[in-house]
């Protein structure tokens, strides 16, 4: 599957701007972003305050376990210039993530020619 990092010229090019939301420190994910060489701007949700807005914070698998931890669980959002969200994907674990492929025809059908 291809990483969103590595073919964030996908989205450039669609003059689309990607944020990653994590509920690390600010000071981790500028370590991470420094020493990873990551090219999307990152915002700290200590406390998954944002989390708990958009609905992504809820029991979810964990750890490799059959437990179930409370956590943010990896969605996307798909937000036009008037701020409406417009498409979304929720994972149903840390690993269940849209494809880019499926991400870059909802924005061309949904923001670049929309019907």
């Amino acid at each position: 599957m291809k990483l969103l990092t590595e073919n964030i010229n996908e989205f450039e090019k669609r003059n689309i701007k990607l944020i990653s939301i994590a509920s690390d420190s600010v000071r981790l994910l500028r370590k991470f972003k420094e020493e990873n060489e990551f090219g999307i701007d990152m915002i700290s949700d200590r406390g998954a305050k944002i989390a708990k807005e958009y609905d992504v914070y809820w029991f979810a698998p964990g750890g490799g376990k059959d437990y179930k931890i409370k956590q943010a669980v990896p969605s996307k959002f798909l937000i036009n210039k008037d701020r409406k969200i417009i498409w979304k994907y929720i994972g149903k674990d840390k690993t269940d993530r849209p494809s880019i492929e499926m991400m870059t025809t909802i924005i061309d059908n949904q923001i670049i020619t929309p019907k």
